[in-house]
């Protein structure tokens, strides 16, 4: 089956998880992405068979001059470029937008870090945490208490998709002018992005109450978690207070506590059913294992799920992908053995037997072949 971004090549030198999402995402829809790691630097496993999935695996030094031609070669006959940089370190280590570009002009060039390459705080280290302090979402987490991270690195994965979706309009544009260019990403734009309701000001503006904090359960009586005699559901039917109090269980119930305590009376399948057939959307707040039961057996084939067998593990379950096109779905391929792919594309490039080993003796590429096993 042929994928939406057959013929591009990626070049993907980030690491943990942002990044890697982005060249992920790219894999998923069929682009070559070759990931690009140091050999000292090993993956965790998680992530690894999460972000690394339809990746090709290569170990190179960078930092000694046959790695770095090495690369340079590379990314002469790639069309997409990903860095997880600060500002100037891309520069530092002889792989730059502009040295690239000069090279290669068609090469779309990808950014992705923590404050982004412009401004006071370009040049700080950060990850999805920091982001979330910065910019507000810690404090409103934690609500009247002490500051809290949310428990999801949502800014790490957003800015993937974030990245994603500029290359793409990069190579869009391309196709139009047949010149690449760079695109700037952060975990800090998403998290601004993500909270972009709560960034809305103007002179006499009052906002809204926003919900904050461990506690909080909804914006208002119609859109809320409620407990149940079994669990709890999510409410979420602004406008359908009508609907709601013309069910009979509801009578005489008046306001939240009125509700809550109608809510507890019955297990939260019976009101799922009963509610979504009044029109009024309603699901069960389940915990992660049940979800994922879920969305394995009853809830059908919804794609939430998806299981690939891997050649050192087995049957792997992962999610599936954000987007469905008709035409050229997702591919949902396995992660690569960390470095598997090293000798086949330093090979792709030209280099014979005799180069190849003396790229191993000088620790340009690893010692051993065939792979290096992830715990």
């Amino acid at each position: 089956m042929n994928g939406a971004l057959d013929g591009i090549r990626v070049l993907d030198l980030c690491i943990i998880l942002a990044g890697p999402t982005c060249g992920r995402t790219l894999a998923e829809y069929g682009a070559d992405v070759i990931k690009i790691d140091p050999e000292h630097r090993k993956p965790s496993l998680t992530p690894w068979l999460d972000v690394g999935r339809g990746k090709r695996s290569v170990c190179l030094n960078i930092r000694n001059d046959a790695g770095l031609e090495a690369f340079l070669r590379l990314a002469d006959a790639a069309d997409v470029i990903l860095t997880g940089f600060r500002k100037g370190v891309a520069e530092r280590l002889g792989i730059g937008y502009e040295r690239l570009a000069a090279r290669n002009p068609r090469i779309v060039y990808a950014s992705i870090n923590a404050f982004g390459q412009e401004g006071a705080w370009a040049s700080r280290p950060g990850f999805d945490q920091n982001a979330q302090a910065a910019t507000g979402m810690q404090v409103r987490n934690g609500g009247d208490g002490q500051p809290a991270p949310p428990p999801y690195t949502f800014n790490d994965y957003g800015t993937g998709l974030m990245a994603a979706y500029g290359v793409i309009m990069a190579l869009l544009e391309r196709e139009r002018t047949g010149k690449g260019q760079k695109v700037d990403t952060a975990l800090a734009y998403t998290a601004s992005t993500f909270s972009s309701a709560h960034m809305i000001d103007f002179e006499g503006y009052e906002p809204d109450d926003v919900i904050a904090g461990p506690s909080a359960k909804g914006s208002g009586d119609m859109s809320r978690l409620y407990q149940t005699s079994d669990g709890w559901i999510a409410l979420s039917a602004d406008g359908g207070r009508d609907r709601l109090a013309a069910l009979p269980q509801f009578a005489g119930a008046d306001g939240v506590a009125g509700l809550e305590a109608a809510f507890r009376s019955r297990p939260s399948a019976e009101w799922v059913e009963t509610l979504n057939r009044a029109g009024l959307p309603t699901v069960e707040a389940r915990g992660l294992q049940d979800a994922r039961t879920a969305a394995r057996t009853r809830d059908g084939d919804s794609g939430l799920v998806v299981s690939r067998n891997h050649p050192a593990f087995g049957v792997v379950e992962h999610g599936g992908t954000p987007q469905r096109l008709s035409a050229t779905p997702a591919l949902t391929p396995d992660a690569p053995i960390f470095s598997a792919d090293t000798e086949g594309v330093i090979r792709e490039l030209g280099y014979d037997t005799a180069q190849i080993e003396a790229m191993r003796d000088e620790g340009t590429i690893p010692q051993a072949a065939g792979g290096i096993a992830l715990n």
